[in-house]
């Protein structure tokens, strides 16, 4: 009995350091901090309630989005002047 106590504390201390260096892998997250008209604020708010959306994910979502139109015209504009080369 006391060998099997042994083996769920050795396999306890091992688990628990594996979810550490589960969790050390995320990937970093930074708080950004932007000032904005109290109304703007407000109505932003309040539209994200009335459709169920969450604030903090629709400004994320559209950051997001703005990457990936810039990637799209980077693309675009590298594929125009590769045709004008041609």
């Amino acid at each position: 009995m006391n060998g099997f106590v042994e083996i769920l504390k050795y396999a306890a201390f091992h688990a628990e350091g594996m979810a550490r260096t589960a969790a050390a892998r995320r990937p970093e997250k930074i708080q950004f901090n932007i000032r904005v008209d109290g109304e703007v604020l407000a109505l932003f708010r309040d539209y994200c309630r009335r459709n169920g959306l969450d604030p903090q994910g629709q400004v994320v979502l559209f950051m997001r989005k703005v990457l990936d139109t810039e990637f799209d015209f980077q693309e675009r504009l590298w594929s125009a002047l590769k045709e004008e080369r041609s």
